[in-house]
């Protein structure tokens, strides 16, 4: 007769046989965070407008989202603001606000919601991204304004969690230009694109290829 002290000891070993014949799943998209480099994940949301940005739709131009606590909206309206007269206006990007609405008070409604933002009068597409999506992804910090840049082909570039001053501007610009300026290659017979000067507008008669 088996002591109980044997009976456990086999039953840790069957276990432990099991565990490492059983094939390791692949970690949902989501439960890891996402590291430069690796293909940004897949989102299709809508604006307060009720319009679809499809992250695969986007491709050929980089992509910037601003992201933050709602608390955290007009220091994000400084970024909105700066980056859409650099960037957004000769159409070198998409610049698009995501709010995390997954976690909004129950008591108050959708309709409500997206009256209070479009009332706040956005100056870039807002986004309410009701399953979290983006700051699943990222582990977002939503206590400050977060700016995340995403390649021409998709790829995620850079993340920057940084309070608005000219200063701090001036060095995500130039993170947002080297995204710009890294591709994707002009198609055959198109010009190159044309960047703006640091903060300005583009020169007479030069235009971006999505003009």
């Amino acid at each position: 007769m088996r002591s109980p002290t044997t009976t456990w000891l086999a039953g840790f070993f069957v276990l432990l046989l099991l565990a490492v014949a059983l094939p390791v799943k692949a970690q949902p998209y989501g439960q890891y965070k996402l590291v430069i480099g690796m293909p940004f994940v897949y989102f299709d949301i809508e604006d307060i407008y009720h319009q679809r940005w499809i992250s695969t739709y986007l491709r050929g131009r980089p992509v910037i989202i601003l992201t933050g606590h709602r608390y955290q909206r007009y220091e994000i309206l400084k970024w909105a603001e700066s980056l859409k007269r650099e960037f957004g206006l000769p159409g070198l990007v998409h610049l698009l606000w995501v709010v995390n609405t997954s976690k909004f008070p129950w008591s108050t409604s959708r309709t409500t919601l997206i009256n209070q933002w479009r009332q706040f009068a956005p100056p870039i597409p807002l986004l309410l991204d009701w399953h979290g999506v983006i700051g699943k992804a990222l582990r977002i910090n939503y206590n400050v304004p977060n700016i995340i840049g995403i390649d021409a082909e998709g790829r995620f570039a850079f993340h920057e969690m940084l309070t608005y001053t000219p200063e701090v501007y001036a060095a995500v610009s130039q993170r947002v230009r080297a995204l710009i300026a890294a591709g994707p290659a002009p198609m055959p017979g198109l010009p190159p694109q044309v960047l703006p000067p640091a903060g300005g507008t583009l020169p007479k008669g030069k235009r971006g290829l999505s003009e």
